[in-house]
C-alpha cells in the first residue's frame, strides 16, 4: 500500500442547495447558474445543525446528483433507501462550514471554481461538462459549488489547525519498512471498496437490499469509483474506494477470505463483517515488494555511430569502432572515444530511470551490469552504451516516501476524529 500514489480527488461531489443560508445567516456565493428556485414544498426543514437548516429541497438535491453520477436507479424505492446516508452527509457539510467560519476561514469564490474545474480535467471531461451534464438532468447546479466550497474549506481547516501537530517517529518509519520486508513475495491485491455500515438490526434488511443494487449496477457498467464516491461510507470513499495494493491480513477476515478467490476486474458479491456489507472490486493481482528493473536509476555513457547521412562511418571504420568500444569497461574511457568523434549525442547521460528510457534503449539497459557495453540499432545509427552506476529497486519504499505517507494518514484520522467530534458536540435535529 505504501507504494501506491494518492490517486484523483472526488469524481463527483453531492448536492445541497444555495437557496439556503449555510452559515450564520449568511448565503455562500452566489453565480448565475445558481438562481433555481426551489418548489414551496421542497421547503420543509429536514433537519437542524445547530443554527443552520437542511431543507427537503438539499435532501433532493444531494440524492438527484448521486443517482446522476453513479448510475443508479432512479426509483422511488432507491431515493428511499439512500435517504438516511444522504441526510447523515449533508449534516456533516453543514459542520464543515461551521467550524470554517468558527476559525474564520475564508473561502474565495474563485478557490472553487478551480476546484470544479479541476474534478473535470481529472476525469477527462472538458470544463463546464460535468455542470453541463447535471444541469440537463435538472439537478440544480447551484448544488455542485456548495458541495465544493464545504470541502474546500474543511481542507483549509485540516490544514491550519491539525497539520503542525501531526509528527511520525523513527520507529514508526521503521516498523513499517520491516512489515514491507516481510510482506515481500506475498500475493498483493490492488483493492477497491465499497462500505454501507449497519447501525442497527432495524437497518439489516434495508442495507442489505442496497447492496445488492450497488453490485447489479456496477456489474452492468455503472464505475465502480464514482459509485464508490458517491454512497460508500468509508474514508476512501473520496478516492473512489481505492484501498491501494493490500495483502493478506490487512482487511478484515470476510473480504481476506473474499479478494484472494477473485479475478482481477471483477466485483464481489455483498460481504456482511462486524460492520456492515462490504463490495469490493479486485482491480489487479501482484508480487509484493517484486523488484522492477524499470525502476533501476542509471548514469550512462553512449558513443553514437552514425551509418548514413554526411557523418556516416564506412562499414570498416563501423565494425572497427564497434569491436573497440564494446572491450570497454568504464565510461571514462566511452567518455573519451565520445570527445574525440564529436558525434551529435555522445557523451554522459545523467541519472535516469531505466523505465524512462526509449522503448530500444530500455530493453538492453534494463539488464545491463556496469562495467559492461551494449549495442542498440537506432534510425541511421549504431549506438554503443555502457551502464556507469546503477541503483537498482529494492522493492521497497524509501523512508522519506513512508513518512509522507504516515503523515498523511494520521492528518486523516485527525480530520475524521474532528468530524466525530463537531457531530457530537452539535445540535442536530432531523425531522424526516
Amino acid at each position: 500500500m505504501i507504494r501506491t500514489a494518492l490517486r484523483s480527488l472526488p469524481l463527483l461531489f453531492a448536492a445541497a442547495a444555495l437557496t439556503q443560508p449555510v452559515l450564520g445567516g449568511q448565503a455562500p456565493f452566489q453565480t448565475q447558474q445558481q438562481q433555481v428556485a426551489p418548489p414551496q414544498n421542497d421547503m420543509t426543514i429536514a433537519a437542524v445543525v445547530n443554527e443552520n437548516i437542511i431543507t427537503l429541497y438539499d435532501v433532493k438535491s444531494r440524492i438527484q446528483m448521486i443517482i446522476t453520477t453513479s448510475g443508479l436507479e432512479n426509483t422511488s424505492d432507491m431515493q428511499q433507501r439512500l435517504l438516511p446516508q444522504v441526510v447523515d452527509s449533508l449534516v456533516e457539510e453543514r459542520l464543515k462550514l461551521q467550524e470554517a467560519a468558527r476559525l474564520k476561514i475564508k473561502t474565495s469564490e474563485t478557490e472553487v471554481r478551480q476546484a470544479v474545474d479541476n474534478i473535470e480535467a481529472r476525469n477527462n471531461l472538458r470544463q463546464g461538462a460535468l455542470r453541463a451534464m447535471l444541469a440537463s438532468q435538472g439537478v440544480d447546479v447551484g448544488a455542485l459549488y456548495t458541495q465544493v466550497e464545504a470541502d474546500v474549506a474543511w481542507g483549509k481547516v485540516v490544514r491550519q489547525s491539525m497539520e503542525r501537530a501531526v509528527t511520525v517517529a523513527d520507529d514508526e518509519v521503521r516498523t513499517v519498512i520491516n512489515r514491507a520486508k516481510a510482506n515481500q513475495g506475498k500475493p498483493e491485491y490492488w483493492v477497491f471498496e465499497i462500505s454501507l455500515p449497519v447501525a442497527t438490526p432495524a437497518q439489516e434488511q434495508a442495507v442489505h437490499d442496497v447492496a445488492e443494487r450497488v453490485v447489479q449496477q456496477a456489474r452492468a457498467g455503472s464505475p465502480f469509483q464514482a459509485i464508490a464516491q458517491q454512497v460508500s461510507q468509508s474514508p476512501t470513499a473520496a478516492l473512489g474506494g481505492d484501498l491501494g495494493w493490500v495483502v493478506r491480513g490487512e482487511m478484515e477476515p470476510e473480504l481476506d477470505d473474499a479478494v484472494t478467490h477473485m479475478q482481477p476486474n471483477t466485483i464481489s458479491d455483498p460481504i456482511r463483517t462486524g460492520t456492515g456489507y462490504h463490495i469490493i472490486q479486485l482491480r489487479e493481482q501482484r508480487i509484493s515488494g517484486a523488484v522492477d528493473p524499470r525502476m533501476a536509476v542509471v548514469t550512462l555513457s553512449q558513443v553514437y555511430l552514425p551509418s548514413i547521412g554526411g557523418r556516416a562511418l564506412p562499414a570498416d571504420k563501423m565494425a572497427q569502432y564497434t569491436q573497440t568500444i564494446g572491450g570497454y569497461t568504464t565510461c571514462d574511457q566511452m567518455n573519451k572515444m565520445a570527445t574525440e568523434l564529436k558525434t551529435p549525442g555522445s557523451g554522459p547521460i545523467p541519472a535516469v530511470y531505466a523505465g524512462g528510457l526509449p522503448e530500444k534503449v530500455r530493453s538492453v539497459v534494463v539488464d545491463l551490469k556496469p562495467g559492461h557495453t551494449g549495442v542498440v540499432e537506432v534510425g541511421g545509427a549504431r549506438l554503443m552504451l555502457q551502464v556507469c552506476t546503477r541503483h537498482d529497486d529494492t522493492g521497497l519504499p524509501s523512508p522519506e516516501q513512508i513518512r509522507s505517507n504516515l503523515e498523511n494518514e494520521k492528518l486523516q484520522n485527525s480530520a475524521r476524529q474532528k468530524l466525530r467530534d463537531l457531530r457530537r458536540q452539535a445540535l442536530v435535529d432531523i425531522r424526516i
